[in-house]
């Protein structure tokens, strides 16, 4: 029997506190990209699955939540991502706008994740994509406003991760019928499984030596130097580098790693791919890259970058003060008689942009509790009407009860 107060695994409730918490580091994600120019769009929470599912790569495909539509009977599925739906959106809808595109995004998206795996089905996502360009400048325009997103919400010693989807899909379109025990070998870092694998296969001795050389390929900048003698590597060390020579003029605070063996989003990801990555933190707080075949499988051949923020592992670790939900003034009538004053006051505080609880239903005991409550959300304080030209504050922050005769009194010399 299900336990009407429990919830289904990996979704959960939010408290005020909470979810202020989460709606200020939305704020502060959007405003950063509107900053540098980013438009937000708004897709839907479930779409037809054949429409989302052609532009998810092979690890979210398996993650899909899916439900028979009751009123039409087609099959529709809940977002696992919400970059897919941007590619829609641009080929059927905004296909005539001048490029580059700049557009952003928040929003939850929903997962499959089997029981017991610890993880969130229910995620919420923040994140930008930069459509019509190939250039090393708009890989680094989004890497540089994903790191500095991150900082502008309070996250700190992050180490920016970068690797090259399109080195990797060069190497393994080599490999022949071992190409998926490879890949496996290097998702697990199972060198000597790569070894193993690396010999049964049909590809050049040379491709076959690059392979067992990309465990080797991580570290600092200087890794480069390294990959760069390696002939069939070149032309990817030389995007690289010409992406971090632009990062450089943006002089971002961030430890940089290198890693050209990295397999994340290999079905997805076409070039440059990164991830932001916190010591203090088991997961990234975002992933990126370059994904050039997505839009054009919705019929609509464009380029395209981007990177997605997980909200909440952000939160994590970017504790502040909620100043922006602190409640300034509680107003509360000695009698109902003094309803309409006690509105009127509370109106025109709101009006001023003052934030305001108004308890008309009131008594001394719950004006008790105002106070302690707004002494510790340290707010202005409570104001008792008594009369309709005698006002009482009780100041959060001493305790102390002072008398006005009017509002503009009270505004004046008493905060």
């Amino acid at each position: 029997m299900i336990n009407r107060l429990n919830l289904p695994q990996g979704v959960k409730d939010f408290t005020p506190e909470k979810a202020e918490e989460i709606r200020r580091i939305e704020d502060i994600l959007l405003e950063e990209f509107s900053r540098w120019g980013y438009k937000r769009v708004v897709t839907p929470l479930f779409e037809y699955l054949e429409s989302i599912s052609v532009g998810l790569g092979d690890e979210l495909k398996q993650k899909i939540m899916k439900f028979v539509d009751p009123s039409t009977g087609d099959v529709v599925a809940l977002r696992p991502d919400i970059t897919p739906q941007i590619g829609r959106l641009v080929a059927a809808q905004m296909n005539q706008h001048t490029e580059p595109l700049r557009l952003c995004y928040n929003g939850r998206v929903v997962r499959f994740e089997e029981r017991g795996s610890g993880k969130e089905r229910e995620i919420f996502q923040a994140g930008c994509e930069l459509l019509g360009l190939t250039s090393p400048e708009s890989d680094a325009e989004i890497i540089a406003l994903a790191v500095k997103s991150l900082l502008k919400a309070g996250s700190k010693a992050l180490v920016l991760d970068l690797g090259h989807t399109g080195l990797l899909r060069f190497l393994l379109s080599n490999t022949g019928d071992v190409r998926e025990e490879i890949e496996q070998s290097l998702k697990k870092k199972d060198y000597e499984q790569l070894e193993k694998a690396a010999r049964k296969s049909s590809a050049p001795k040379s491709v076959k030596k690059v392979i067992l050389t990309l465990p080797e390929l991580y570290g600092g900048r200087d890794i480069l130097v390294k990959a760069k003698k390696i002939s069939l590597l070149k032309v990817f060390v030389k995007e690289l580098e010409n992406v971090l020579d632009v990062l450089d003029e943006f002089r971002l605070e961030c430890d940089l790693n290198i890693d050209l063996g990295e397999l994340r989003g290999f079905n997805y990801y076409t070039g440059v791919t990164f991830e932001i990555i916190s010591p203090s933190m088991s997961s990234p707080l975002l992933r990126g890259g370059r994904y050039d075949d997505l839009i054009g499988k919705y019929g609509f051949d464009l380029p395209a970058t981007g990177f997605a923020i997980d909200v909440e592992s952000l939160l994590s670790m970017t504790k502040a003060p909620l100043e922006n939900n602190q409640v300034h003034f509680v107003v509360i009538p000695k009698k109902m008689s003094l309803r309409r004053e006690a509105i009127r006051l509370a109106e025109w505080l709101r009006s001023s942009g003052f934030k305001v609880i108004l308890d008309l239903n009131s008594d001394m005991k719950l004006m008790k509790v105002r106070i302690k409550e707004n002494k510790a959300s340290n707010s202005y304080g409570v104001i008792f009407l008594e009369t309709p030209k005698r006002l009482k504050l009780i100041e959060s922050r001493s305790g102390v009860s002072r008398e006005f005769s009017n509002l503009e009194e009270l505004l004046k010399g008493g905060i």
